[in-house]
């Protein structure tokens, strides 16, 4: 089965060389030159050549699947790029709701092709369901994404080709509800229906993560406390789900057997398809389907060929999907748990206090789970970490121990949840008492994770020089670890690294607090979030993004990793979301002392959810209906109240901060127009630093502000979107009047000192 593993391996890396490097035109000379050397290899003796055989065709098969794949199944796609017509697509998924109305996975069929897509539907959508068969009018876009021109890779790495925006509603075309192909989706919708039915609101969130892949019910606090807490993973469909459904199966089908294998691999594909075929998924299922297969054929069951085969599976499916983030951790996890996790359980379990706890007949069970879960979640680590810290910019220190204090109680939670939606399904009322008692073991969940995440420094982020060398000297810790674990793991080594962590997170504090202030915009995506520090006063302009939530997220970690855990005074322009919303998150990780809000009405909501979770947290608050000025110990904020007299981008507060001679201009959303009225009204100095207002809209940041305020930086707080911001002329205004432009779409997070 080795053979297996090095023409997976081959596959893999030619896989990779095509999405992330080659150019087209040298694709088949190289497929062709590599097929050559390897019949070549073939013709001569010895295992090495062969071996090199196997691996030169296994790239050049990886080089031409590649090739034929992007003409089947891309170029059609890019054919109708920027094209509007009437599409037939068949739904595959039930809608899921967005800020505008509803998206959903279906397959598209034009001039007789068919291309995977996402659809955006109008609000009467929201009724499609697996099976529909519909005509629309769709503006198409390819998701044509390409690594090597910098471009997201989202939706190719998840087999998406095309994004069709719909006009109208759509025309149910034919219904196909019996199909076996929707049937395993259907069956995971029923699931989550019973769940919501018999579960608490609290926990049924959770039980439908687990048992569906669903993670549209954990609340935005339960999904960043699970995140924090590094165990975040146990709800998005993993090899641990595969394998405890495996388990129930072979406990009563009997392991081994042709009924446990007859049995368990269809059961295996079923719940494959129906959690929507996630890469840790199938690569669970994959391995567990070649393990259920070796005995049967008479072979021996190789852990690194059968994830090696799991992978080409995938790659042969879609080769961008080398690119999914998920994919990257699950094999990155596995195979550091398979090289490392065996040789860190035995060390540690020979140690005398932890074979009193492996011996004791009651809780030796528990004590043997637990310490499997921290070596796992050590080994995964190896080969995960730099793909976290790549991906997500943080990394959760407190993972092993709450790996161990909770992951025990997941396997629980899978197994007594699937039993207990089937039994209610079947006859609900006897599902109802222990539905009530496994609530208990959710929460118990929740109530770790929420605890240990608040935990200062529970997760570090990467934007701190001095955090990022310590998580530098961490994985060299933990990779002497699990190579050496007899003579890394000890109170000498494990100390020596905390007292890195405390010297790093000191530097850190002096280093913030030493400066006359420290400005930054926080890289949020579509939105705004500014922070300016001086001398320990902090305050904060605006807390909204892309996603609302993660922005308040993203600006708690930012000045934890800082050593900030108060915020003296958070200023909102406005209440539109890509400024507001994130606020809500953030005074669940943030202590603040006061809110200061502008004096106008607002029709989105916002404004009462900033008022309610204010009022929760004990936050003084208040509306700015006059100038009011803020001293700094180095110099002042001066807040400008709205004067427009209408709830528009006009409406807003306007803030000009001095610190150390630097003068820094936020105008908000704040309009041409409302930007003259500011000008008219107020005697503006000359500022170092213009944040742009409404994101570079074409709008704002005028040529009089300009001519009036001749700032040396602007700084543009943006991120994908459909707005056209910034806006051509905005950019060229701004570098017309001699100022330097930096955007947070472009350097992510900016920071300046004085």
């Amino acid at each position: 089965m080795r053979k297996l593993l090095i023409f997976s391996a081959a596959f893999c890396a030619a896989d990779i060389l095509y999405v992330c490097l080659l150019p087209g035109s040298w694709i088949f000379l190289l497929a062709a030159f590599a097929a050559v050397l390897s019949f070549a290899c073939f013709l001569m003796k010895g295992p090495d050549l062969r071996r090199a055989a196997i691996f030169l065709l296994g790239f050049s098969a990886g080089l031409l699947w590649c090739c034929g794949y992007r003409a089947a199944f891309v170029r059609p796609a890019e054919d109708l790029d920027g094209k509007t017509r009437t599409v037939t697509a068949r739904i595959s998924d039930y809608p899921q709701k967005t800020n505008y109305g509803f998206s959903v996975t279906a397959d598209l069929i034009v001039n007789g092709r068919t291309c995977r897509c996402l659809m955006y539907l109008s609000g009467k959508g929201g009724t499609l369901q697996p099976g529909d068969t519909v005509n629309v009018k769709a503006s198409l876009s390819a998701a044509n994404q390409d690594i090597r021109e910098g471009d997201s890779v989202y939706y190719r790495s998840r087999g998406i080709v095309l994004i069709a925006k719909t006009s109208g509603d759509p025309d149910i075309r034919s219904k196909s509800y019996g199909a076996l192909r929707d049937l395993p989706v259907r069956f995971g919708h029923l699931l989550k229906n019973t769940a919501e039915k018999l579960f608490a609101p609290d926990t049924a969130g959770m039980i439908t993560a687990l048992l569906t892949g669903d993670k549209t019910g954990l609340t935005e606090q339960q999904r960043f406390q699970l995140t924090d807490s590094g165990v975040y993973h146990t709800v998005a469909v993993s090899g641990m789900h595969v394998t405890i459904l495996l388990g129930i199966v072979l406990l009563l089908c009997g392991s081994g057997s042709w009924l446990g294998s007859a049995v368990g691999i269809p059961v295996v594909l079923f719940f494959i398809l129906m959690v929507g075929g996630t890469p840790s998924a199938v690569r669970a299922g994959c391995m567990q389907i070649i393990f259920l297969l070796a005995p049967v054929l008479r072979r021996e069951n190789d852990p690194p060929t059968s994830l090696a085969a799991a992978l080409l599976f995938l790659l042969i499916g879609n080769p961008w999907s080398v690119l999914n983030v998920g994919l990257q951790l699950s094999f990155a996890s596995v195979t550091g748990i398979f090289l490392f996790a065996g040789k860190l359980y035995e060390p540690i379990s020979k140690k005398k206090w932890v074979r009193r706890l492996l011996s004791l007949r009651c809780l030796g069970w528990l004590a043997k789970t637990m310490l499997a879960a921290f070596c796992c979640s050590i080994a995964s680590m190896i080969f995960s970490m730099p793909f976290t810290v790549w991906h997500f910019g943080v990394v959760s220190l407190i993972a092993p121990l709450t790996n161990v204090l909770v992951l025990w109680t997941i396997t629980l939670i899978f197994s007594a949840g699937l039993v207990i939606c089937l039994l209610g399904l079947a006859a609900a009322p006897l599902a109802w008492g222990p539905a009530w008692l496994l609530n208990w073991l959710v929460r118990y969940v929740f109530v770790v994770t929420g605890a240990l995440s608040k935990i200062p420094y529970a997760s570090v982020g990467t934007d701190n020089p001095y955090l990022l060398g310590w998580l530098i000297l961490f994985y060299l810790f933990i990779l002497g670890i699990c190579i050496r674990p007899r003579a890394f793991f000890s109170a000498a080594g494990a100390g020596a690294v905390t007292a890195a962590l405390v010297c790093s997170i000191v530097l850190s504090v002096l280093d913030y607090r030493s400066s006359d202030f420290v400005f930054t915009a926080l890289d949020v995506g579509q939105g705004q979030c500014l922070i300016l520090s001086s001398h320990g006063d902090t305050t904060m302009i605006d807390c909204g993004g892309s996603d609302p939530a993660e922005a308040g997220e993203q600006a708690a970690r930012y000045l934890e990793a800082q050593g900030e855990f108060q915020i003296d005074h958070l200023i909102l322009t406005h209440y539109d979301a890509d400024h507001a919303a994130g606020v809500r998150q953030l005074l669940e990780r943030i202590r603040v002392r006061e809110i200061i809000l502008p004096q106008m009405e607002d029709d989105s909501g916002e404004k009462a959810i900033v008022r309610e979770a204010a009022a929760k947290h004990g936050c003084g608050m208040e509306i700015l209906k006059k100038d009011e000025t803020i001293a700094l110990e180095s110099g002042e904020i001066q807040l400008f109240a709205p004067t427009s007299g209408k709830n528009d981008n006009d409406s807003g507060i306007c803030v000009l901060a001095s610190a150390s001679k630097y003068g820094i201009l936020v105008t908000g959303d704040l309009s041409a127009a409302g930007e003259y009225r500011l000008m008219s009204l107020h005697e503006l100095p000359d500022v170092q630093l213009l944040v742009a207002g409404h994101h570079g809209a074409a709008d704002s940041t005028s040529q009089t502000l300009l001519d009036s305020v001749l700032p040396e930086t602007v700084v543009i707080s943006v991120g994908e979107n459909s707005y056209g911001h910034p806006n051509a002329d905005t950019i060229n205004r701004i570098r017309n009047s001699g100022a330097v432009i930096y955007r947070t779409d472009e350097t992510g997070n900016i920071t300046i000192r004085g």
